[in-house]
């Protein structure tokens, strides 16, 4: 009996036992099918339209198992290449990269956050997301490092300019026999004047050495120095090297600390073999001691 309200008409329709059976049957049917429908969706059964993802998802989990190895690896490189740094910041004489700008290698604004609801799997998507985010902080780290290892570069190599070229070691071997002096009482005219360098005495044909890199200026006789050779090596420094009995070098030849450039001799205002040895700084005469090292040889 159908009644649709209370005003309308009764109807009835003849239905056997064996027609109801079979609609509640269908009706059991269809619900059950809906049922196993959403319970496969909801525990990522392999549903026809889901097989796809799931398998999508196995492959990135196989790929991010791997990729998450070699991060790891690669953050511990990079661990290694730190403390690096700062070990050859300290030999380049560079001051320590500041906590400001460290903190930015480690810290900032993280990495837009990854949409993963296609994934079909929640800890698949924050496991993408967190390696995201861990990629991006090795990013900007290695760009920190890569940027210091430059400047450390830079300063190395413009450091070993300046000491190939910084006069370092004794022109000649021998001993000190006259130092500088603004007075010193002259051995040959017995007056006072000043003496602009050292006398180191030694054997007649002994060589002599350049002191540091540089280039030949100026070489021939000087009054009062005899055989002279004057090397310019850049920085506003340049050296004299007197009394020479043979000059092996010519102007514009440049030479390294070391090279062979004269012979000993007593030629100019001597009593006897030796060099006399004079360092300029931006034309004005210094005491060489101050630039030899002690026990420094030619390298």
């Amino acid at each position: 009996m159908y009644i649709p309200n209370e005003n309308s008409k009764v109807r009835s329709f003849p239905l056997s036992i064996r027609t109801a059976i079979g609609a509640g049957m269908v009706v059991a049917g269809v619900l059950a099918i809906v049922s196993g429908l959403g319970l496969a969706a909801f525990l990522g059964g392999e549903l026809p339209g889901n097989a796809n993802v799931v398998a999508e998802n196995d492959r990135l989990r196989t790929e991010l198992e791997g990729a998450e190895g070699e991060m790891a690896t690669l953050g511990q490189t990079l661990e290694t290449l730190l403390e690096r740094e700062e070990e050859l910041r300290l030999v380049a004489d560079l001051p320590p990269v500041p906590l400001e700008v460290q903190a930015v290698g480690v810290g900032g604004p993280g990495h837009t956050p990854f949409d993963g609801t296609g994934l079909g799997d929640t800890q698949l998507h924050d496991r993408v997301a967190s390696m995201t985010t861990s990629l991006d902080v090795l990013l900007r780290r290695s760009e920190l490092v890569a940027s210091s290892f430059e400047d450390v570069q830079k300063s190395i190599t413009t450091n070993r300019a300046r000491f190939e070229a910084t006069p370092s070691i004794w022109p000649a071997s021998g001993f000190l026999s006259s130092t500088y002096s603004m007075r010193r009482r002259h051995p040959i005219f017995h007056d006072v004047r000043p003496h602009f360098g050292i006398d180191i005495s030694t054997n007649r044909g002994n060589p002599i050495l350049a002191t540091a890199a540089g280039r030949v200026v100026r070489t021939g006789w000087q009054n009062g120095h005899g055989n002279q050779v004057e090397i310019e090596h850049g920085h506003g420094v340049l050296t004299k090297y007197s009394h020479a009995s043979k000059i092996l070098v010519k102007p514009g030849q440049k030479v390294k600390r070391g090279d062979t450039i004269a012979l000993v001799g007593s030629t100019g205002y001597a009593v006897a073999p030796h060099v006399h040895y004079e360092v300029h700084e931006d034309g004005d005469p210094v005491d060489p001691l101050n630039y030899i090292f002690p026990d420094a040889i030619a390298d």
